[in-house]
């Protein structure tokens, strides 16, 4: 089938308006035709970026919900769409982050791509088969958003004529869904190359090894509690009564995920694809914990990113905005306590741990192991020990901090940005490093002041400043100057990195085989890179254990991946994001409802209010949340409801 108008502007599919159901309306008036598309290779090209246009950013003022509404942050702003979801005010016709016509538009644009990009005479037909690739791997990729989002999907798997009935369409099955989207990886894979490291220019496209982690976090997400044998879905049906979950447990999905997750591990090997250490990639000869966590997921393009958005400055410099602290950045973009909770002590226990070390009150008197390596004298040496800060090679707690921030790991210190912390995304500079403190306290350090009447709570009318009192670190480039908001270095969105398959293949390998070796190995890996001890040094019990060494895998993921979006969907394909809040639980482990809780931001007197002011290191609740089991899954948008006559509901929607 060969479509008479199509499609051109390399942005048009996010900006247009869409209506009807949605991958089958006619195109807008601003068109060209086939000859005019097909026989250049720039307009080829350009038809070709517009089926990527549709991948999502990480915007938070355009309402990214996977943060805002996860247990592990909170975005402060009551005017971003996340705040009034949190509080259970959303349904079907809200609009919130619909992304269903937008995905089906580039999913039937893949079609008309493949179809006709072998017409394009100026292209080679080694780049038609590359072409054709990664719009298969598109396809397979947006249907993998859907499926992630919606649920069960519409599965339209060829190019269809826009004046076909749509009516006929109905949702396919979970798991049919699932094995198309494999199905579309295995085929992408053929044709796409195993790095792109002979050319640059084309960073941040698929290749082999960015196909097998999509399967990896597919059928990891098919082989959990919320898609693999859970009974409450037993009503998801469509019309004619077929089941669109299977409510029988399969173990089988769990050695699947962990097969393709072992697949992504063999080919990284071959494409130099591997945990990111700052000395094996040329920053300094001694390795530095702190810095290679940090860097990780902060320099562009390093060895361990899979996929990310290139040159994403952006909506990167949206995220610096958010969570710098004010008075002239928006700094509401604010961890939760249980998120700072997860994080181990630097002997790699958890602060529940008797033997931790963990100490919950009082102010420290002696500071970390790394906080001044090269001695120097913080007095005559400021902006000597500033530098060294944001390069990464002091880091850690300093005398006078509070205890419950004190000898925790170094994911901990990349991470958040607690009160009293020296803010490292700030120039080396005292005058304007000063212009963050209040001038009782201005030594030229600029510690972040998230008490009542701090300075970093100076940001005008709105809620400007963090409600659990902490502010998201992690992403944030420490090179970046966001007194005057330049920004030093390019980055890129980070969609998948290798340590998240380290940990989907522990998880998966953990459901059906505790005591492969395979587990010991990789946690290893990641937390040897992250500077703590291995887990079954600390924790020699839990060995083999598929129950114990769960709930550790669980909470490595929740410090690893902490704030890059993971936890919302942990939560939720774990079936574990409706845990109940209980009147007397302040340190509770999961629930997406119920209290959230941080540091009493509202404690004292705001004018005498200064570091030494204890009542600010109380926990309290800053919201309390509503997140009833409909809210596992997005609602499919009632005008798709309304025009597409076999479209079903998501459940309890």
């Amino acid at each position: 089938m060969k479509n008479k108008l199509l499609y051109l502007s390399l942005f048009i599919l996010a900006t247009v308006g869409i209506c009807g159901c949605n991958y089958l309306d006619k195109e807008p008036d601003d068109m060209k035709t086939d000859a005019m598309i097909w026989n250049s290779r720039v307009e080829t090209e350009k038809y070709l970026y517009n089926v990527y246009s549709q991948i999502p950013g990480l915007a938070i003022n355009l309402g990214d919900p996977f943060l805002g509404c996860s247990d592990e942050y909170d975005y402060s702003w009551n005017v971003y769409p996340s705040y009034n979801v949190n509080l259970g005010n959303w349904n079907p016709s809200s609009s919130f982050y619909d992304k269903w016509a937008g995905y089906y538009k580039a999913i039937r644009s893949s079609f008309v791509f493949e179809s006709n990009v072998d017409n394009c005479p100026e292209l080679s037909d080694d780049l038609k088969n590359q072409y054709k690739a990664e719009v298969q791997f598109l396809r397979g990729y947006y249907y993998w958003l859907i499926l992630r989002q919606y649920g069960p999907a519409i599965l339209i798997k060829e190019a269809t004529e826009i004046n076909a009935d749509w009516n006929a369409f109905a949702r396919a099955p979970y798991d049919e869904c699932v094995t198309y989207i494999c199905d579309m990886m295995d085929k992408a894979e053929k044709g796409l190359p195993l790095s792109w490291s002979d050319n640059l220019i084309w960073l941040g496209k698929p290749t082999k090894v960015t196909c097998r982690a999509i399967k990896s976090e597919v059928l990891i997400m098919a082989a959990s509690p919320q898609w693999n044998g859970n009974q409450e879905y037993s009503i998801f049906k469509n019309k004619d009564g077929t089941s669109l979950v299977n409510t029988a447990y399969d173990e089988n999905k769990w050695k699947k995920a962990a097969q393709a997750s072992l697949d992504v591990i063999t080919l990284a090997q071959t494409a130099g694809v591997k945990l990111y250490k700052n000395n094996e990639n040329g920053d300094g000869t001694v390795f530095n914990p702190y810095k290679s966590v940090r860097d990780a997921v902060t320099k562009a393009w390093n060895c361990e990113i899979i996929f990310a958005r290139p040159q994403a400055l952006a909506g990167q410099n949206d995220i610096c905005v958010h969570t710098s602290p004010g008075p002239n950045n928006l700094g509401g973009a604010a961890p939760t306590q249980r998120s700072v909770d997860a994080f181990y002590m630097k002997n790699g226990r958890t602060i529940e741990d008797p033997q931790s070390g963990y100490v919950e009150t009082g102010f420290s008197t002696t500071p970390g192991d790394n906080w001044n390596p090269k001695n120097l004298n913080v007095t005559t040496d400021r902006i000597k020990m500033i530098a060294d800060i944001r390069n990464g090679d002091a880091w850690g707690h300093w005398a006078g901090e509070w205890n419950m921030y004190a000898n925790r790991e170094p994911r901990f210190y990349a991470s958040v940005l607690y009160n009293k912390r020296i803010i490292p995304q700030l120039p080396d500079d005292i005058v304007k490093r000063n212009y963050y403190s209040a001038t009782a306290q201005q030594n030229g350090y600029a510690r972040v002041e998230f008490y009542y009447g701090g300075t970093s709570r100076s940001s005008g009318s709105y809620t400007f400043f963090p409600r659990s009192g902490y502010l998201g670190l992690k992403g944030i480039d420490p090179q970046a100057n966001m007194r005057d908001r330049v920004f030093a270095n390019n980055h890129c969105e980070v969609f998948i990195r290798y340590a998240k398959i380290l940990l989907n293949c522990i998880e998966s390998l953990n459901e059906y085989d505790p005591a492969n070796p395979k587990i010991a190995e990789y946690w290893n890996l990641i937390r040897e890179r992250a500077g703590i001890p291995g887990i079954f040094d600390v924790y020699p019990d839990i060995k083999g254990n598929k129950d114990k060494q769960r709930e550790y895998i669980i909470r490595e993921r929740q410090v690893e991946l902490a704030f890059e979006s993971d936890r919302y969907f942990t939560t939720r394909r774990l079936w574990l994001a409706h845990t109940p809040d209980s009147s007397g639980d302040t340190d509770r482990k999961f629930g997406d409802g119920g209290r959230m809780w941080g540091m009493d931001i509202n404690a004292g007197v705001a004018a005498s209010n200064n570091f030494d002011f204890t009542g600010f290191y109380k926990r309290v609740p800053f919201e309390t949340r509503v997140f009833e089991k409909k809210f596992y899954v997005f609602p499919i948008p009632q005008s798709e409801i309304d025009k597409c006559k076999l479209l079903v509901q998501n459940p309890w929607w």
